[in-house]
Order: C-alpha cells, then structure tokens, then sequence
C-alpha cells in the first residue's frame, strides 16, 4: 500500500505544477461595469432647476437631461423623449396615441449632460411626454416598438418621467356654412347732379351788325389839317374823282402857258 502512494506521489506532485503554472500563464478575465439604471436628472426650464420627479412640472419641447452623482467608468445610458397626440388629459383617458417626434442621447461618464428638443412635434390638443431611460423609437412601426396604449407602455419600468395634458382641439364643423339672405332696403331716390346753367345763346337780330368777342376794336382815324396845296388823296376805290382831277390839272397848265405867251406878245 505505501509502496503504491510513494509511487503515485511524484505523478500527482507533476500534475500540481502543471496546474498552478497554467493558472498564472492565464489572464485575468475582464470583468464588464456593473452600469444599472441610469441615474438622470432632467430640466424643463433650460437648467435653472434640476428634478428626477416622475412627473413633469410643465409641457416642454426642450429637455435637458444629466447623469447625477458620479456616473460608472465605461457605462453608456440612453435616455429619450417621444411626443404623443392623445385623445384625454391623463394617462387613463389617453385612448389612441398618434406619434409625432421623437430625440435621443447617449450619455456617459465624459458626456454626461445634454438637450432632447422636440419643440417642431409638440401636440397641438391633448398629448403626451415620456422621458425614458432606452434608445428606441416607439412609433408603432412595427410590433417592437408600439405605441403606448393605456394600461401598457412599450418603455414600461423604463419611464424617467412624463407629462400627459392639453386642450380639447375646436370640433370641426360639418356641412357647408349657410349664407344669410341681404337684408332688403327701401331703394332711395337718385339725387340729380347739379350740373352748371348754361345761358341760351342770343337770338339774332335781323340787320343788325354781329360782333364777335375776340373782334379788335377799330381805331378811330386821325384827321390831317388841310394845306395851302391841294393833296391828291388817293384811296382804292374813288377812280373817278382821280380822272377828274388829273383833267382840271391839265387844263389849269394849259391856260397858264397861254396866259403866259400872251403877256410875252405884248
């Protein structure tokens, strides 16, 4: 028997080294963080205060979100905000949700502070806001990502916070609008235009000389003192008085120089 175990002693004591040497040859396993949930804080009012409450004091398109406390060294947290239209004030009165948008965000220990703004798909009625610690997009695409539908929420237990309100949008009205018939009024009476009295032009009178408003008056002639001389005065239309008084001129010439060869005779 003690032959067998000093025989056995020197395999077992090889295999012992064998053993040990590979464990130290091997390295050590990676261990992977341990990241959890992530711790966030968000902001509604462009971080002047910092809340993780469940529900969101107000409606807002821009959320800032941060990691609070000192994050995990190589742990990513996802965190994002889709906006819903709703048909009630509540989650309980939700009924059918309609997608309207959606942002997302990565945060980690270096980059640990963002902005989730979907301000252009705000719900116009009633509607609603989760903020939720998963990078997927819930638009009811596809049976993996449906929309929320109380009492089930596609980010169940994943909800960092959220914000369910609105108004009532204005009905819509139905038919064609009616237009009213005018109102009949008494026609009044058109009120002549006075136009300017034009004075009848005057009658003629039979004879009498017509003168004309641009006529120019005539100048009244200027008498010429006669002469010692006799003037001859010759105007356009006494032809005969000029044939007379060329033959008495003639016959006065004549008879001097008669009277005149008369006297030399003498």
């Amino acid at each position: 028997m003690h032959s067998h175990v000093r025989r056995g002693l020197p395999m077992l004591t090889a295999v012992g080294l064998t053993v040990g040497v590979t464990a130290l040859a091997a390295p050590a396993a990676h261990a992977e963080p341990d990241c959890g949930r992530a711790p966030v804080q968000y902001s509604v009012d462009g971080g002047a205060h910092w809340t993780n409450d469940a529900t969101m004091p107000a409606e807002s398109g821009s959320v800032q979100v941060r990691l609070a406390g000192v994050p995990t060294a190589g742990c990513d947290y996802h965190v994002s905000l889709g906006s819903y239209a709703t048909q009630g004030t509540t989650w309980a009165t939700s009924g059918q949700q309609t997608f309207l948008g959606w942002a997302t965000t990565t945060l980690t220990r270096e980059h640990y502070r963002d902005t989730l703004d979907v301000t252009g798909h705000l719900p116009r009625c009633y509607g609603e806001l989760a903020l939720y610690s998963v990078g997927e997009k819930y638009d009811g695409s596809d049976s993996d990502h449906p929309l929320p539908h109380y009492p089930d929420e596609p980010f169940s237990g994943l909800v960092i916070a959220s914000w369910n309100g609105g108004t009532a949008c204005a009905p819509t009205p139905t038919g064609s609008p009616t237009t009213p018939a005018p109102t009949p009024t008494s026609a009044a009476t058109p009120t002549p235009t006075p136009t300017s009295a034009t004075a009848p032009a005057p009658t003629p009178v039979l004879g009498a000389p017509t003168a004309s408003p641009r006529a120019t008056p005539r100048t009244p002639a200027t008498t010429t003192p006669a002469t010692s001389a006799p003037t001859l005065a010759a105007t356009g239309s006494d032809d005969g008085l000029l044939t007379a008084a060329g033959v008495a001129a003639a016959a006065l010439i004549a008879a001097g120089g008669v009277a005149l060869r008369l006297g030399r005779r003498r």
